[in-house]
């Protein structure tokens, strides 16, 4: 799904302590206030979820919020060290469990959630078929609200990258879907974006979504 070397990192307990730290750093700083601002935009229209899954939930980065609004929660992610993590730093009891989970392929049933929450995990699977997975698990699973990011293929960030390995730079490509491709997928599955801003018009080409589900 991912660089085999970034995903035996990030599953490693040092992988998940250096994930922590990385939000010292003052570029995550920036990035996370801008996230936490978008969010709080888009919950003055979901209102409270009752029911949250957060996949990946990482350290638990997000649960702080999540449960100052008053939601109960579900925490996931693929690596068994960061729910470690997450449970050492803020209790066993803090959410209502934490399981390990592939974010295209979630063990739970049908709209078996209120929101589906999936912050910075679809532009670390390589291949589309699994990006596209990604998305389609997510309205699978929540019964009204989707929030999620993925990197936009015509975002500046993911231009010049292909434009600088036309020019024989070894980076690889970002793993991107396009807006219209993520349009599709949703209505598809019987959901609409509401919104879907980019994160930074030139320092990032991520794009935060709002989705809800038709009725």
């Amino acid at each position: 799904m991912t660089r085999p070397d970034r995903l035996l990192a990030y599953a490693s307990k040092e992988g998940a302590t250096e994930y922590l730290e990385e939000y010292e750093k003052s570029h995550r700083r920036l990035s996370d206030r801008r996230e936490r601002k978008l969010l709080q935009e888009f919950q003055e229209i979901m209102g409270t979820p009752d029911l949250v899954l957060d996949l990946p939930c990482g350290w638990g980065r997000y649960l702080p919020a999540f449960r100052a609004q008053g939601a109960r929660i579900l925490q996931s992610d693929w690596s068994g060290a960061m729910l470690a993590l997450g449970q050492k730093l803020f209790g066993p009891d803090s959410s209502l469990g934490r399981f390990r989970s592939l974010g295209d392929c979630i063990p739970l049933p049908d709209q078996s959630v209120e929101l589906s929450f999936s912050m910075r995990l679809n532009h670390h699977l390589k291949d589309q078929d699994l990006r596209e997975r990604h998305l389609a698990e997510l309205f699978r699973v929540s019964s009204h609200w989707a929030v999620f990011t993925y990197f936009d293929h015509a975002s500046l960030k993911a231009r010049v990258r292909r434009w600088r390995r036309a020019l024989g730079s070894d980076k690889r490509e970002k793993f991107t879907l396009s807006r219209a491709r993520v349009q599709q997928l949703a209505k598809t599955s019987g959901w609409r974006i509401r919104q879907d801003p980019l994160l930074f018009a030139v320092g990032s080409g991520h794009r935060l979504v709002l989705a809800e589900k038709m009725d």
